[in-house]
């Protein structure tokens, strides 16, 4: 199995994805692991229809991260593992051991408690704060929505925060 990319973004499986990183990337596999949609039988059926025949789609909940290691860590596939959550990142790198190198950060969704960091992609305290701690330990967090955009840094991203880059801080 070879990880192409591990991608947070609270949209899961949509165009952008489809378009950009499954063709820059030559996936064969996407990997969702969320625990809504592993047990939301229809939600993974739409997932399977937004995607061409060649590509599979697998729905793990998040507690089934080595189940997933464990069933395609064999195979010769080009994966592509997606998360919505934050915290569900973070749950998999700390409890799972992925084995996480990037961490790319697609968009995340206005929601209560959270601030705008760039356009698409408002984060909690907290959720930096996992992000942090995960880029501390090593992990190249950068925020990048398409192959074709330029990759931005996250910790100088939030480091730039009191020069007011963060919008809302």
């Amino acid at each position: 199995m070879s990880i192409e990319l591990i991608r947070l973004d609270d949209r899961l499986i949509h165009g952008q994805l489809v378009a950009g990183w499954v063709k820059a990337l030559y996936a064969t596999s996407i990997v969702v692991l969320d625990n809504d949609t592993a047990n939301d039988p229809f939600q993974q059926s739409l997932m399977r229809m937004a995607v061409p025949e060649n590509v599979d789609v697998y729905v793990f909940a998040v507690s089934q991260c080595k189940e997933f290691l464990r069933q395609l860590g064999r195979s010769n596939k080009r994966i592509i593992v997606l998360f919505s959550r934050v915290s569900d990142v973070y749950e998999a790198y700390t409890a799972c051991g992925l084995p996480l190198k990037v961490l790319n950060v697609g968009g995340v969704r206005f929601k209560e408690g959270r601030r705008q960091i760039l356009e698409s992609l408002y984060l909690s305290d907290q959720e930096i704060e996992m992000l942090q701690q995960m880029a501390q330990n090593g992990v190249r967090v950068e925020v990048r929505p398409t192959p074709f955009d330029k990759a931005i840094d996250f910790v100088e991203l939030v480091r730039g925060d009191s020069a007011g880059q963060i919008k809302g801080g």
